[in-house]
């Protein structure tokens, strides 16, 4: 076994878990899930999305992703159309309620990672972000299920 690979799942385990659900001063997501909210930025991030790519972006089946739509709706959070383009998708659109709790969460989270990496130098917070990119764009790449056209799983709420 590579010890420097081992090293580095660990880091990913610690930084996780601090990270994830419960969050860094148990503050993370509020009433969300850690799947819920990365289903909800998504939205966000991409105005409207179907469930096919809400699933595709956080390696979910589409029943899975409709899972974790279904409580975002009823929390108010989503909203959930017919396609006009194509009525065999479903589009959905972050509510006004859904913008409040991404930005209070985003602005938490930024606030917690200023304050523990206050310390560094400038040079060191861009190793990280160079490093993380590196790391998300390699998962990205190994993902096994890519859609031939990813775009296509966007586009059908236009």
């Amino acid at each position: 076994m590579n010890k420097r690979i081992v090293a580095i799942c660990s880091l990913l385990e610690q930084t996780a878990w601090h990270y994830g659900n419960h969050g860094i001063s148990e503050k993370c997501c509020e009433d969300l899930s850690f799947a819920e909210y990365t289903a909800l930025k998504t939205v966000y991030e991409n105005q409207q999305s179907t469930i096919q790519f809400i699933g595709y972006a956080l390696n979910f089946t589409k029943s899975g992703a409709t899972k974790i739509i279904n409580r975002l709706e009823k929390k108010g959070y989503v909203i959930r159309k017919i396609s006009p383009r194509d009525g065999r998708f479903c589009c959905v659109s972050i509510t006004d309620k859904g913008i409040a709790i991404i930005s209070r969460i985003v602005e938490n989270q930024t606030i917690q990672l200023e304050n523990i990496l206050k310390h560094l130098t400038s040079e060191k917070k861009e190793d990280i972000k160079i490093a993380l990119e590196t790391l998300v764009s390699a998962l990205q790449e190994n993902k096994e299920s890519k859609p031939a056209l990813e775009d296509d799983l966007k586009g059908e709420c236009c």
